[in-house]
């Protein structure tokens, strides 16, 4: 089977088995069930304040469906959900009555909540005088204590700020609502509030109904005074759950901790992801940053959405926009061009624009708010379309370097994103497709992750175990050539010293022969140049033998270096009528290789000897930070500095007549990551080896 073919069935089978499970999770996968609006009248005390303050309590009676909403515990199983409240805009009902101007909401479907207002609750014990109470009481066993019925109400996060009541007790304070005296509606806690102060949460409530017919309280009324900056996201925007206390606490466990789970997990990948670009200065991995960022980001916002937290609309704000910026890195992910056009580009602009605005949303008025949503719907079905264009596109590409992991995350990014266009955003989120979906492509970024880990670990093994022969090979060729040089150094030295040194001798006998003054100065010069080469010839011998280039670096001490070239040379310097010093009365270590430093320094020597003119020479060492300076200086008759003494057959008073000593002194010096230089001013010449210090 081909690569292309692979590739077609790859991402046909991501995008046909995603396509199924978004269909399996929305119509066959169980969800939570609805509690059902009851029927019946609710006779209540309508509390009213006159302008001086006084109460005025009103027998009051409503007719549930009609005036009010409510739900009854005979219908509960173990986890339900609550779908209408009942809401009363700009006043803050007393906690247990309900108002005249009450209405119903249906939390499923926009409403636009007032800046401050009442959200009651009503759940309504059983009936007494029902014919199969009895049976009722059984049924409701998992919740029975004693004789008591225990719910747990879960109310999710109020916007912007709150104040709970279960029936006329305060049961949570969530941030402070302007001008409030608590006085007003409980008799327990005194305190007033005068500034707005946000912060949302999430708030539990143990209900207990009794099971005796004699006694039974007739209903709960559950009442919330919210007030908010006045946005879009106002009141209150998901539904509560009430049920077993186990069951509502493991809705709420099971999502947080399946929110931060995927979202550590994908900052995680997120973090590798950067690192690896960095590290290979490669911009290959900046769609999947840009879409894991999107998906990291969303799933926090939404985890930080079930804590308390005083900056809700931000976070909200966040939630809905990081969603546009995973398609928008989706989109750049597969490089479209038409012509010149970078089509990608374009269309990811177009996503990035839908961040901006579907992060204003939040903060917007609820009629913009509500035109802002619909062009946000536009612009993410625009961009839908153009990513399914793009997958097929790069997966009828019959290129064989495309990534099939990142066709097929983008292909899941597209399902994602198509879901989200017609189905709610459920929670919890263990029953949310689109959030399983977003978990795939972090756990199929995750794996992308390693796997570019493990391609790149295994070139970088092949690379360098290649290398290492490479090496390998390299050395032994440049030692075969070192040593064929060195045999021919040896042979040209030797082959041809020996007819020039007899060559030295004949002009020798020519020059005791000749009685012509002009013939005897010519042979004589001839003699000369003659010694010279055998002199060049000689160097050349040692530098082969000894070879001073492939000795290793050791650390030695230049005191006992000096002491050896002092003693070495101070005969040869006493028949010359030269003082030769030795200063260096210090321990000195250095990296060197002392052979090769040693014969750098007598040719120094003799040279100086031989041709500067000079009545001392003196050996010095001086030391630096890392290094460590070994001169050679005499007070002969100078050399001129402008030329360049280290070049072969270089002299400092007649060029191309020197010899190659000092070549060889600075060859054998580098090559113990050293530098030979040399001075002279103020009558002394002096020579300077720089090594490095042990």
């Amino acid at each position: 089977m081909s690569s292309f073919v692979r590739k077609i069935i790859s991402v046909a089978a991501c995008a046909v088995l995603a396509a199924i499970f978004v269909v399996v999770m929305t119509f066959a996968a169980p969800t939570v069930a609805v509690a059902p609006e009851t029927y019946g009248e609710i006779t209540y005390y309508d509390v009213t304040h006159t302008p001086d303050g006084e109460s005025i309590s009103d027998l009051t009676t409503a007719v549930i469906g009609e005036d009010v909403t409510a739900t009854r515990i005979a219908d509960y199983v173990a986890l339900n959900k609550i779908t209408k409240v009942n809401y009363v805009a700009d006043k803050f009902v007393h906690p247990g009555s309900f108002g005249a101007d009450v209405r119903i909401v249906d939390l499923t479907k926009p409403f636009e909540f007032a800046e401050r207002g009442t959200l009651i609750f009503v759940i309504m014990n059983l009936d007494p005088w029902h014919e199969d109470f009895d049976k009722q009481v059984a049924a409701l066993s998992q919740f029975r204590i004693g004789d008591y019925l225990h719910f747990s109400l879960s109310l999710p996060m109020v916007f912007s700020a709150a104040n709970v009541y279960d029936g006329a007790n305060l049961v949570a304070r969530h941030g402070e609502i302007a001008d409030y005296d608590f006085i007003e509606f409980t008799t327990a806690y005194d305190k007033r509030t005068e500034k707005f102060s946000a912060e949302a949460s999430a708030t539990t409530i143990d209900l207990t109904f009794y099971t005796r017919r004699q006694a039974m309280n007739v209903y709960r009324v559950v009442t919330v005074h919210y007030q908010s900056s006045g946005t879009a996201y106002s009141g209150i925007r998901d539904v509560p759950y009430i049920g077993t206390e186990s069951a509502v606490a493991g809705l709420h466990e099971n999502s947080q901790n399946l929110l931060i789970i995927f979202a550590i997990l994908a900052v995680v990948a997120l973090g590798v992801l950067i690192v690896l670009s960095l590290l290979k200065r490669t911009r290959e991995f900046v769609s999947a940053i840009v879409w894991i960022a999107g998906i990291s980001v969303m799933l926090l916002a939404r985890f930080v959405l079930r804590q308390t937290t005083t900056l809700p609309i931000l976070w909200s704000a966040i939630a809905v926009a990081a969603p546009f910026a995973a398609i928008g890195g989706a989109l750049l992910a597969l490089g479209v061009r038409v012509k010149k056009v970078r089509v990608d580009y374009v269309c990811a602009a177009l996503a990035f624009s839908g961040v901006l605005l579907a992060f204003v949303c939040p903060f917007a008025p609820f009629i913009a708010a509500r035109n802002m949503q619909i062009v946000c719907t536009v612009i993410k079905s625009v961009c839908v379309v153009a990513l399914w264009a793009f997958v097929v596109l790069a997966t009828m590409k019959k290129s064989t370097a495309d990534n099939y992991l990142k066709t097929c995350c983008v292909a899941l990014i597209a399902v994602a994103a198509t879901a989200s266009l017609f189905l709610p955003n459920v929670y919890p989120v263990i029953y949310n497709s689109v959030f399983w979906l977003c978990a795939a492509i972090t756990i199929m970024t995750f794996v992308g992750v390693f796997i570019v880990f493990n391609e790149t670990e295994k070139a970088n093994s092949y690379l360098t175990k290649n290398l290492h022969l490479e090496v390998e090979r390299q050395t032994e060729d440049i030692k075969a050539m070192v040593a064929e040089r060195d045999n021919l150094l040896r042979f040209v030295s030797h082959d041809m010293k020996k007819p020039l040194s007899n060559s030295v001798a004949l002009i020798g006998t020519l020059i005791d022969r000749e009685k012509d003054g002009e013939q005897v100065k010519a042979l004589s010069i001839v003699k000369q140049n003659t010694a010279r080469v055998i002199t060049n010839l000689s160097e050349i011998g040692d530098y082969a033998r000894f070879n001073y280039i492939a000795e290793p670096s050791r650390v030695a001490d230049l005191r006992d270096i000096c002491a050896e070239l002092y003693a070495f040379h101070k005969p040869d310097c006493e028949a010359n009528g030269v003082v030769l010093k030795n200063t260096v009365d210090k321990h000195c270590k250095a990296f060197v290789k002392r052979q090769g430093l040693s014969n750098a320094v007598s040719n120094i020597i003799i040279n100086a000897l031989e041709h500067a003119e000079c009545k001392t020479i003196t050996l010095s060492v001086r030391a630096e930070r890392t290094r460590v300076v070994l001169c050679v200086t005499d007070d002969g008759r100078g050399i001129d500095t402008s030329s360049d003494l280290f070049k072969p057959y270089s002299s400092d008073n007649k060029p191309d007549t020197g010899g190659v000593g000092l070549y060889i002194c600075k060859n054998i010096v580098q090559s113990m990551n050293g530098e030979l230089t040399y001075s002279s001013e103020c009558g002394n010449t002096v020579f300077s080896m720089s090594l490095l210090k042990a």
